[in-house]
């Protein structure tokens, strides 16, 4: 977790309360956390190889997951993370004085992990536009290598909010998805995107790219992970028989059917959204989300 604030040329509020927020949220859940905050391009650097070299070390069981919190801006299609001690007068200057944030993807693709995610709520206003020749504004899109998912708080190009609380609108809104039972990381993040249009007046859009492959991925599980079974993803539509996928539909059914939690019957919508019970399960699930 990287969270810069205290730039001199343009500080930003809240970026230090997001990665601080984050580091709670993932310890919670479980994950081994670096956290830096305010940190100078050589605390960035070190902070990302310690992180890299704990991802190698967890092999093919690894999750990796690398959040940043502050100033990011784009120069000829490439996004650089902004140390707080950056001296960057030109854009010939970010090369030198910045992260490029595919350094970092690539560096967890090369780990081995089963699982990269790469989150940036970096998306304000450009401090150096007036020196830059380009007027671009936000983030560039970068596509996410095979098993990785890359998240922007707003859709590449545009500009994300700060927030006038004291964390800003997407990390919020990632922070409580997180934490919410029986959600795989897809519907989270769809969560998420609707939870900020909401909190924006449809002013900021969240955007993914993502190459997921195998099966669904849960940052919390719900409170009994045997009552969840988890339908398999398969290659094609043809290696699961229509008497194979009724059977999951009703077993799955049966493992949330008694339950009073709404997150187990919105876990089954999302397998099988016009499944045997799908009805059934939208009412239970907005019975119990209201109580």
């Amino acid at each position: 977790m990287i969270g810069n604030s205290a730039y001199q040329y343009a500080p930003l509020p809240n970026p230090k309360n997001d990665a601080e927020l984050m580091a709670k949220t993932l310890k919670g859940l479980g994950f081994d956390v670096i956290t830096v905050v305010n940190a100078s391009q050589k605390s960035m650097k070190k902070s990302v190889r310690k992180f890299g070299k704990k991802l190698d070390a967890a092999g093919k069981e690894g999750v990796g997951l690398f959040f940043y919190a502050g100033h990011g801006v784009q120069v000829r299609g490439a996004n650089y993370l902004i140390p707080t001690d950056a001296q960057i007068e030109t854009e010939g200057d970010v090369d030198i004085e910045a992260i490029n944030a595919q350094s970092i993807l690539s560096m967890m693709e090369f780990s081995g992990a089963s699982l990269s995610f790469v989150i940036m709520d970096a998306c304000r206003n450009n401090p150096f536009k007036r020196s830059f020749r380009s007027g671009t504004r936000g983030l560039a899109k970068m596509e996410a290598p095979t098993g990785s998912l890359v998240a922007y708080a707003t859709a590449p190009g545009e500009v994300a909010a700060d927030g006038i609380g004291k964390n800003s609108p997407y990390t919020t809104a990632l922070a409580r998805m997180m934490t919410r039972p029986g959600l795989s990381v897809e519907r989270m993040f769809r969560e998420v995107r609707n939870s900020v249009l909401q909190k924006t007046n449809s002013k900021q859009t969240p955007w993914e790219s993502s190459s997921l492959v195998g099966g669904d991925f849960y940052f919390s599980r719900v409170s009994n992970p045997a009552a969840l079974p988890v339908s398999p993803r398969v290659s094609t539509p043809k290696a699961v028989s229509l008497v194979d996928r009724n059977a999951l539909d009703l077993a799955f059914w049966n493992s949330v059917k008694d339950s009073t939690d709404a997150a187990m019957f919105e876990a089954y919508l999302e397998q099988y959204p016009i499944g045997s019970f799908a009805a059934l399960a939208r009412a239970k699930a907005k019975k119990y989300s209201q109580d």
